[in-house]
């Protein structure tokens, strides 16, 4: 995904700079240049802030990943918390039934990512 990203940053900066020389070299009226510029620069922007975010899951996965790899139990356990709010997309509690019944932990089903 990076890749086609950083594509298209490269491609709208290079029409950034073409309306921008041929503004300077009178090709253009500057007013059909602040009327082009704008729209340009907004879809720059939200390239590059979805290129950083996408930079930044993948350091994150990466840094969940590392730590996986060291016994669980002895890491504090905020980080245990992460690793396991990380590691799962939901938690399913299934009806226990009619009347007082006690607390059955096969009722509780976790959805692994």
């Amino acid at each position: 995904m990076t890749a086609t990203v950083q594509g298209s940053v490269a491609a709208v900066e290079a029409d950034i700079a073409e309306l921008t020389q041929a503004a300077k070299g009178k090709k253009i009226t500057v007013s059909t240049l602040l009327q082009l510029l704008p729209e340009l620069e907004r879809s720059r922007d939200e390239l590059k802030l979805e290129r950083a975010r996408f930079n930044k899951e993948r350091q994150q996965a990466e840094s969940l990943n590392a730590d996986i790899g060291e016994d669980f139990r002895s890491l504090p356990i905020e980080r245990q918390q992460a690793l396991i709010l990380h590691s799962l997309s939901a938690v399913l509690i299934h009806p226990a039934g009619r009347g007082r019944r006690k607390f059955d932990p096969t009722l509780v089903e976790p959805v692994w990512r």
